[in-house]
């Protein structure tokens, strides 16, 4: 999948959990955690939005000779192994314990979405070999209309909960 339809699905999974739960849908550090923790799975690939925005992950691009794109990045032991990392870091700096688990939440719903994908993921390697895979093809008509489907359910959550943001458009 293209990173935006990462980025907003994880948005969406938030959002919804967040409208439940009562959390705050406006934590710029919340939102920040959730997004990187949605793009990071794909480091492992050459255009990755990480590598083209950010001269930061420049030496990343190396990481693809050693790793495969979707292979161990994408499955539960890197979600786990990276979320503990970010933990380290969180409780270091003294950041909101919602932040991480916002970078947990973003990586699965990263491998949640990839699994829509006929290349698919391997959930459980490098513990099995078994496969998730589905029909949405990354940058197809399919996938730009699940793009906006969740753009629209993202819009209605914030609409539901903060209305007044939506004020310019009644004035």
């Amino acid at each position: 999948m293209m990173a935006a339809t990462h980025a907003a699905f994880a948005v969406l999974c938030y959002y919804v959990i967040a409208y439940f739960a009562r959390l705050p849908i406006d934590s710029l550090m919340v939102l920040t955690f959730l997004i990187i923790g949605s793009l990071l799975p794909d480091i492992d690939h050459p255009r990755t939005f990480f590598i083209q925005q950010l001269y930061l992950f420049k030496h990343s691009k190396r990481l693809g000779k050693f790793v495969m794109h979707r292979g161990i990045l994408h499955s539960i032991l890197a979600t786990l192994i990276a979320t503990a990392v970010v933990w380290v870091i969180a409780v270091s700096y003294h950041l909101e314990t919602l932040a991480v688990m916002c970078f947990f939440l973003g990586f699965i719903s990263h491998l949640a979405i990839d699994s829509l994908n006929p290349a698919g993921i391997r959930w459980l390697q490098p513990f099995s070999k078994a496969k998730i895979k589905g029909e949405i093809r990354t940058g197809s008509a399919l996938e730009k209309f699940l793009f906006v489907v969740i753009i629209v359910a993202i819009s209605a959550i914030v609409y539901t909960v903060h209305p007044e943001w939506f004020s310019i458009f009644w004035e």
